[in-house]
């Protein structure tokens, strides 16, 4: 198959490499890296996109970014530009972000059913792009925290750059190679127009996290509170159900945080 992944980071880059390892060819589409070195903000940039199958979009703003920006008109610029040279399925990366703070009250459960109320200009952004990318017929794979080699907090934690919250908020992770199994199964069994929440497990607490963290690391529970917080735009305590993606055929690698941070650590 022909790929084209619309963000060559973190994650983009992950995908790919697990994608041409398969025998696939991919693409791969940022402003500075990949095969194709264009911008999804400037449709001008878009103009000669290759002809593929599928196409996976998992842009993310940088900090001079704005959300509106990256998803919304950046998704937008990237499925006119593929207008006739797309002939597979579109996959758009989100996050449970587009779920307000309210509905996770208590730790509410949240699965697909929930109608998403996000509750400030970054979410409604990202809603914004969900429904450009459903009306196109493509597929939404939100997701918890993206978690995995080269990005876990452990350095922060050890160095002291990180005291996180030990606090009773619920939180939803998802190890990256996880988050490829997910994006490679919807490439082959997601269903257009259809929205697949990306979690593992156990939406566990951060006092529950970070207790065994520091447990597994030997360190000492400091009680001065945080330098950083895991979530600059605030904790929404909801508890994500992974039960529709794993239905369609999801094994996670890492079923929970604990098996996940235990390779990281080891």
């Amino acid at each position: 198959m022909k790929i084209l992944i619309a963000g060559y980071g973190y994650l983009g880059g992950a995908l790919g490499k697990s994608l041409v390892s398969k025998g696939n060819e991919v693409w791969g589409l940022s402003r500075t890296i990949g095969a194709i070195q264009a911008d999804l903000t400037k449709p001008d940039t878009l103009l000669d996109l290759p002809a593929v199958d599928h196409a996976v979009l998992c842009q993310a703003p940088s900090k001079s970014d704005n959300y509106y920006d990256t998803y919304v008109a950046g998704t937008r610029n990237l499925i006119r530009a593929l207008a006739g040279k797309l002939s597979g399925k579109l996959i758009f990366i989100s996050s449970t972000r587009v779920y307000g703070r309210s509905q996770g009250e208590g730790g509410a459960w949240i699965d697909e059913s929930v109608e998403p109320r996000p509750d400030d200009e970054d979410g409604r952004s990202l809603l914004e792009a969900e429904q450009i990318v459903r009306e196109a017929s493509g597929i939404v794979f939100r997701l918890g925290g993206i978690y995995g080699p080269g990005r876990n907090r452990i350095r922060q934690i050890r160095s002291g750059e990180l005291l996180p919250e030990f606090s009773e908020t619920y939180v939803n992770r998802i190890h990256v190679e996880d988050v490829v199994r997910g994006i490679e199964l919807l490439l082959n069994k997601g269903r257009p127009g259809e929205v697949y929440l990306g979690v593992d497990d156990q939406p566990t607490t951060q006092n529950e996290f970070y207790t065994w963290l520091f447990e597994r690391l030997s360190l000492q529970r400091s009680p001065y509170g945080s330098k950083a917080t895991a979530h600059s735009h605030g904790p929404s305590n909801k508890r994500c159900s992974n039960g529709k993606v794993k239905k369609l055929g999801l094994q996670l690698k890492y079923q929970t945080y604990q098996e996940g941070y235990s390779t990281l650590i080891s």
